[in-house]
């Protein structure tokens, strides 16, 4: 069966950094190799900094931030895409004082289920 939704009918969940996360496929859907996610960070918010066993891929829709990994910093703005590897440190940041950092993330099916 082929989903579609908009982004008013998605998931939402927030983090424990009290970032939004809707998701807009998920493994509940049916999509059993990968899940995406809009996720948005508020003005001066981070994500956590960590590591996972998957990787991610990462499409900026909205606002300036960097991410930072173990050996660099990358800025992002809108219409930046990063790749990370599983297993590398990262996180988000957003530089903005007035505007959300939008981006989807994608990411294995079931892999961060803990957010839900």
């Amino acid at each position: 069966m082929i989903l579609s939704r908009t982004a008013a009918e998605a998931v939402l969940s927030t983090t424990g950094s009290g970032n939004k996360v809707r998701w807009l496929v998920s493994k509940e859907d049916g999509s059993t190799n990968y899940e995406m996610r809009e996720i948005r960070i508020p003005p001066g918010g981070k994500s956590s900094n960590g590591s996972h066993e998957h990787e991610h891929v990462v499409y900026v829709l909205q606002g300036k931030g960097r991410f930072v990994g173990p050996k660099e910093e990358k800025i992002l703005l809108s219409g930046t895409s990063v790749f990370v590897p599983g297993g590398d440190e990262h996180q988000w940041v957003n530089d903005s004082r007035e505007e959300d950092l939008v981006f989807l993330c994608v990411i294995p099916s079931g892999s961060e289920d803990f957010l839900k």
